[in-house]
């Protein structure tokens, strides 16, 4: 056998055996990071999500995890820009988060790294065919200084003033990359939205979409896969808040990538009692926008021992322009619905996280989160 390609077997079979061995600990991983931190790192997707069953059929006793009211109440914000990324100490939870996502063929990727409650680095890739997987990648530490520049041992997001783009480069044990968010169109800077047990939440989106550049080697691939073309997002949430507290219900969460190059986005909270707060954007070149909505969630789908809603419809009658300054003038409304279209629900009890991919217009493309802790899972008499 040639050396060089008993090298490259030795160094495959190493890796396979790295993952097999990582495999072994997932539930004690799972447990630290829905506990401390954000998902659990492995389940399978939703294969063969059903129609939520009629109120006298079989599994009826599983209730719609659904909104009470909506709580339209003003939260500050202003337009994202760099200078509102870098870390924010003393927060309980603090997270930067990316994603690329090829339009042609849905393929995904996200990365995320944490700086509290513990230093966490996750990867999430969703390839064309096969089975979706979730990963955290091993490191030690993760360190944030203004800039941002966001660093640790599994990958760094670093903005290059220069080039006037994010950078993200990935080197992990599972996945390795090299993209720029290159056009990139800014969401908004908001917060706090306060809600159970005094916690209070932020977030920034500074790339709420952008054409993006350079290549990816998913998990189990040993070739690197182009990227050029693809939709990336990036955002950021911090604050005194726990994601696994059992005292709100969850949040909504959505961006989707339009054909035309501008993007839609959602977020907010939905408290213990089902009370809803958050927002919808729109994202163009020429202007970001939006307002506190009211929301509606319908089409309703099982998988497993979980509700979810197919269709997010979310509404306002008038829009704020945002700036640098803050939230500015009076525009038209906005009414908008995002559609679940290849469901994937993570659930470790506790918490249950969907992380679908989904879609507003035609032609679009984005992810889709409707997080719920467990009492908002349970039956009420």
């Amino acid at each position: 056998m040639p050396r060089r390609f008993a090298a490259r077997r030795h160094a495959t079979a190493r890796r396979h055996a790295t993952a097999r061995r990582f495999s072994s600990r997932r539930a004690a991983a799972a447990l630290a990071l829905g506990a401390a931190a954000l998902v659990p790192v492995a389940a399978p997707p939703a294969a063969g999500a059903q129609a939520a069953p009629p109120p006298s059929g079989p599994g009826s006793w599983i209730p719609h995890t659904d909104i009470a009211r909506s709580d339209l109440t003003q939260v500050p914000g202003k337009l994202a820009e760099p200078s509102d990324d870098g870390p924010h100490p003393g927060s309980t939870t603090e997270w930067w988060y990316t994603h690329v996502m090829d339009p042609a063929t849905h393929r995904t990727f996200i990365a995320m790294l944490f700086t509290a409650p513990v230093p966490t680095a996750v990867i999430f890739w969703y390839p064309e065919k096969g089975q979706k997987v979730v990963l955290p990648e091993p490191t030690a530490a993760v360190t944030a200084k203004p800039g941002p520049d966001v660093d640790s041992s599994a990958g760094s997001l670093v903005w290059d003033a220069a080039r006037r783009a994010y950078h993200l480069r990935w080197h992990g044990i599972f996945a390795k990359a090299d993209i720029w968010f290159d056009r990139a169109l800014p969401g908004v800077t908001g917060g706090p939205i306060r809600y159970d047990g005094g916690q209070t939440m932020y977030w920034s989106a500074p790339v709420a979409t952008s054409r993006v550049r350079g290549w990816l080697q998913p998990p189990g691939s040993s070739s690197r896969v182009s990227v050029n073309g693809w939709r990336g997002y990036h955002d950021h949430n911090w604050g005194e808040f726990s994601v696994a507290d059992q005292r709100y219900s969850g949040w909504e969460w959505g961006v989707s990538h339009e054909p035309d190059g501008t993007a839609t986005l959602l977020g907010g909270v939905v408290k213990g009692d089902g009370t809803w707060q958050g927002v919808v954007g729109r994202v163009t070149a020429r202007a970001t926008y939006g307002c506190m909505t009211s929301i509606k969630l319908s089409d309703w789908r099982t998988s497993g021992l979980f509700s979810y809603p197919e269709t997010t419809t979310l509404s306002c009658p008038s829009s704020l322009l945002a700036t640098p300054q803050g939230l500015k003038g009076a525009r038209p409304g906005l009414r908008t619905s995002f559609h679940v279209v290849d469901p994937f629900v993570l659930d470790a009890g506790l918490l249950a996280l969907p992380e679908s991919l989904g879609r507003t217009v035609p032609g679009s493309l984005g992810l889709i989160e409707h997080i719920r802790t467990l009492p908002s899972r349970l039956p009420h008499s």
